[in-house]
């Protein structure tokens, strides 16, 4: 038959976070957190690293800055904020700078098009719009070419 190490005996124990009223499942225990004053359950190694409770309300990350998520993306990947790019939006009438469609069938938000090598933002663009650029390379001698054809076949058939 198995036998389990003893646990350790943490009620009383007090950390910067919360105090460990009782034991629960094993190795886990209900603690009233310092913050909110309500019992959460937290993992033993996690009280005695001085970890605070997730289950919190109050609980922020290391890495928390405040920002909605989707504003800390843009400023991150292209150099704007979210209140520019709702500004660019209301600038292209909530629509496509190129074709005009509002949105994307998915009901997804218009891309933030900008230049690769210098990182400069350029527009708001649809899926389709994005991609067609893209798979040209933002070459303007490929986009060039392309028109051309597309005039020099646009009545056969």
């Amino acid at each position: 038959m198995r036998v389990r190490k003893p646990r350790i005996d943490l009620v009383g124990f007090e950390n910067d976070y919360a105090v460990v009223l009782r034991p629960d499942l094993p190795n886990r225990w209900v603690v009233q957190c310092k913050s909110c004053g309500q019992e959460h359950i937290q993992v033993g190694r996690e009280i005695q690293r001085n970890s605070a409770t997730r289950a919190c309300e109050y609980f922020k990350p290391h890495n928390y800055s405040g920002l909605e998520k989707r504003d800390g993306i843009i400023r991150r990947q292209y150099g704007i904020t979210l209140a520019e790019y709702e500004e660019m939006l209301k600038a292209q009438d909530y629509k496509c700078a190129i074709c005009g469609n509002e949105d994307e069938i998915e009901g997804r938000r218009l891309a933030i098009d900008h230049c690769h090598t210098k990182g400069n933002v350029r527009g708001l663009l649809c899926g389709k719009c994005n991609r067609g650029l893209g798979l040209f390379y933002d070459n303007l001698d490929l986009l060039e070419k392309a028109k051309d054809y597309l005039i020099k076949y646009a009545n056969a058939r």
